[in-house]
């Protein structure tokens, strides 16, 4: 157990150097969640004046700002769709062959490098959601257990978001191309998922939708609980479904790989 641990914390560490030799690609990324943030500001603040409204289905303008901001960073934490791209490649060009000499797993290794490519962009954002209650108090973390439920939920969130990318990729043992696949999966998350229109403003229809499927507790989850839209009652039986479909779609993703490994050929090693 001791030397799993030390090899695929290993791989981290790798990680984390080699992004460490590309710091700026963690500051456009905080650039890119603020110039979001901005854009949606402007947009909102002009709904809001034209209706002549100061709230809507529950959202205050600072409210919703507040939510969309806090969207943006959890969306952004746990996005593994470049760590898929390696993987696609990998099983299209063979290199999944020294995975399958070697006694590591394909699944758990690329999960520890998405999280050595993110670690910069997990310290970088920390530090910003610990500044925010402290400049704007009031908006969101109101109390120490919705810090904690937020924890929580977000690493809730980041594996069954890894999860469902993992099963999108094995889909490249039987088909040519599944890049597509990711990049249309990844803008319509960014879209259903409510990292850019809450899901409280979704048509009811809509919503009755997305709440069968994961998608609720790969951002608005954490999101609620951070922000208080979530009533605490609510918290221990929505991460007891969001960890069922963690187990659901590990086992599909296990499945889907078992049967790949069968039809896969090893060319282009």
């Amino acid at each position: 157990m001791k030397s799993w641990l030390i090899k695929y914390f290993a791989v981290v560490r790798m990680t984390w150097i080699q992004t460490l030799e590309y710091k700026a690609n963690a500051l456009v990324g905080t650039f890119a969640i603020f110039s979001g943030l901005f854009i949606e500001f402007l947009i909102w603040k002009q709904v809001f004046q034209a209706q002549n409204i100061n709230e809507i289905r529950g959202f205050t303008f600072n409210g919703l700002m507040v939510y969309i901001f806090l969207c943006m960073i959890v969306g952004q934490l746990k996005s593994s769709w470049a760590t898929s791209m390696e993987m696609i490649d990998s099983i299209r060009t063979g290199e999944l062959n020294k995975y399958l000499i070697r006694p590591i797993s394909f699944f758990t290794y690329h999960f520890m490098m998405f999280i050595g490519h993110n670690s910069l962009f997990y310290i970088v954002y920390t530090i910003v959601i610990i500044l925010f209650p402290i400049l704007i108090p009031g908006w969101c973390f109101h109390t120490k257990i919705q810090i904690v439920g937020f924890i929580i939920s977000l690493g809730i969130s980041i594996y069954l978001s890894y999860t469902i990318y993992f099963c999108m990729v094995c889909f490249a043992f039987w088909f040519g191309e599944v890049r597509s696949l990711v990049i249309a999966y990844n803008i319509a998350n960014s879209i259903l998922s409510g990292q850019i229109i809450p899901l409280r403003l979704f048509p009811e229809g809509a919503r009755e939708i997305i709440f069968l499927t994961p998608i609720q507790y790969l951002v608005d989850f954490p999101v609620s609980i951070a922000t208080g839209n979530l009533p605490i009652e609510f918290w221990i039986p929505k991460m007891a479904m969001a960890l069922l479909w963690c187990c659901i779609i590990t086992i599909t993703g296990r499945i889907l790989y078992g049967y790949g490994i069968r039809a896969y050929g090893g060319f282009g090693a």
